[in-house]
């Protein structure tokens, strides 16, 4: 009997954003696993794409009640992360 692969369930995730040139804040959506994934596809695309954007906020939109709940704790530990190192 072949065993089944287990396939880890995707969530919806938002990362506001705002750009040097812009008064307005943006959002970009992402489908992952987690709000680390998310934030680490969100790095990537501001690396390949040489954007000069401020991440503000990360959220997930909980499937059961469709609300967007906050997870920018991410961004906090990054951020002292990046403290440390200097």
């Amino acid at each position: 009997m072949k065993k089944k692969k287990k396939i880890n369930r995707l969530y919806d995730f938002r990362i506001e954003y705002s750009s040097e040139d812009s008064v307005m804040t943006n959002y970009h959506y992402y489908n992952c696993e987690t709000s680390a994934q998310a934030l680490e596809f969100q790095r990537e695309m501001i690396e390949h794409k040489d954007w000069k954007i401020k991440l503000i906020s990360i959220e997930k939109k909980n499937p059961y009640n469709g609300e967007w709940e906050d997870r920018s704790e991410v961004l906090n530990k990054e951020d002292e992360a990046v403290d440390e190192i200097r």
